[in-house]
């Protein structure tokens, strides 16, 4: 096997004792049994042990166990795992582009003939999710939660103003509606919008354009619209009021004085606001399908080494695609990738906000590139895009200064 993120063995070599024996369950004491050793974060603690508890109760013969690590030591210490050795055959990925390194490393073993000999119909997340998971046509793991950015809003002080409620906009109805809606009242400054600057590419991204492109009309149209809600219109905190230490994007939307803010679907279980909040789809350009916005994965896959490959993508499968295992997703207030109409209505019966079914009609796609390297090209764009946004530096020798460091990258990784 190829050389697997070396830099890390050294670091979680001492612990893998601890982690070893401290975090899995008892092993079955049953010698029947098939034994699926599957490792995920700890984070999902409650979620895992409802999914082995279900599908080992209704699959005699095979044993899941289920191996727990700690959230914050998971994805150095599954790097080492994966590299052989261990006894895994199933384990959890974060995101696509880490994916894709186990994939170039040949540390995942290629599902397709399982998929295929299955029958499992990949429509609902062949153009969406699944993608973070292939290469050269081979599919080597299974999505398990998705997220969505969407427009969360005010709905009482849209109410209040008897404004329409901003649903389906393009980007520059967004921003003259933001700008009409920031002023000071009674010595309360009301804002129009919040925009948290975590993913600088976040509208050229659902209209399907990434940092690799060439040429880029969508991230430098993105990056306008940006510098207009921060800098020109000042109808969002800017870049600068974001850095302050102490500035928490869903504490400041939930003070009631924000009619609109760009966030994940994930705010729908952080909101903790006095007032009645509503989402609509995220904005788009001109041109570009309603609908449309972007979001992230994570995986399910079968390690390399695996003893027992056909049972243990039987399990993933089961987990991520059946009625019974994405109901326990949505019965968390997640939403599966592979959506059933079980888990629509578990969910939407758990979160009632208005606007809920946007997140499900939503033309979902990936946030950022797959590719190894794509971490350090959205590194490099964001160091550039920010030194825009507070004046240090004009759009051209923005994008000038991002083209000389994406072709270093390039170089690098050729």
């Amino acid at each position: 096997m190829k050389k697997l993120f070396m830099g890390v063995i050294l670091f979680v070599a001492a612990s893998m004792i601890v982690f070893g024996s401290a975090n899995r369950q008892a092993a079955p004491s049953s010698s029947g049994e098939l034994v699926i050793n599957f490792y995920e974060h700890s984070d999902n603690d409650a979620i895992v042990n409802k999914l082995v508890e279900a599908y080992n109760a209704s699959h005699p013969g095979i044993r899941v166990v289920y191996h727990s690590i700690p959230n914050d030591d998971y994805d150095d210490k599954i790097k080492v795992l994966a590299a052989g050795g261990s006894d895994m055959d199933i384990f959890w990925i974060r995101t696509p582009a880490q994916t894709q390194q186990f994939i170039t490393n040949n540390a995942l073993l290629d599902l397709s003939s399982y998929i295929q000999a299955s029958g499992l119909d990949l429509a609902p997340i062949r153009s969406t999710s699944l993608p973070g998971a292939m290469r050269s046509g081979k599919i080597y793991g299974l999505p398990t939660t998705g997220s969505a950015w969407m427009l969360f809003y005010n709905k009482d002080l849209f109410d209040a103003k008897g404004l329409p409620y901003p649903i389906n906009f393009t980007w520059s109805q967004y921003l003259e509606l933001a700008k009409q809606l920031t002023y000071t009242e009674g010595g309360k400054k009301y804002w129009g919008g919040l925009c948290p600057p975590w993913t600088m590419n976040l509208g050229a991204s659902s209209a399907g354009e990434y940092l690799t492109a060439d040429p880029m009309p969508y991230t430098r149209r993105y990056a306008e619209v940006l510098y207009q809600m921060y800098v020109g219109d000042k109808s969002h905190p800017s870049i600068e009021d974001m850095s302050v230490g102490t500035f928490d994007v869903g504490a400041f939307f939930d003070a009631g004085n924000v009619y609109m803010m760009i966030m994940g679907d994930w705010q729908y279980n952080l909101f903790k606001g006095n007032f009645n909040v509503a989402t609509a789809p995220m904005p788009i350009f001109d041109g570009i399908a309603q609908g449309s916005t972007v979001g992230q994965a994570s995986y399910f896959v079968v390690s390399a080494g695996s003893k027992h490959p056909k049972e243990a993508y039987d399990f993933i499968e089961w987990a991520l695609t059946s009625a019974q295992g994405t109901t326990i997703y949505a019965s968390s207030k997640n939403v599966p990738s592979y959506s059933t109409p079980e888990a629509l209505a578990e969910y939407q019966r758990l979160v009632t906000v208005p606007g809920v079914e946007y997140r499900f009609s939503a033309k979902v796609g990936a946030e950022q590139g797959t590719e190894t390297y794509y971490g350090e090209i959205n590194d490099a764009f964001s160091q550039e895009i920010q030194l825009y946004l507070i004046g240090e530096q004009t759009l051209d020798q923005t994008f000038t200064n991002f083209y000389k460091l994406r072709s270093e990258v390039l170089a690098n990784n050729q």
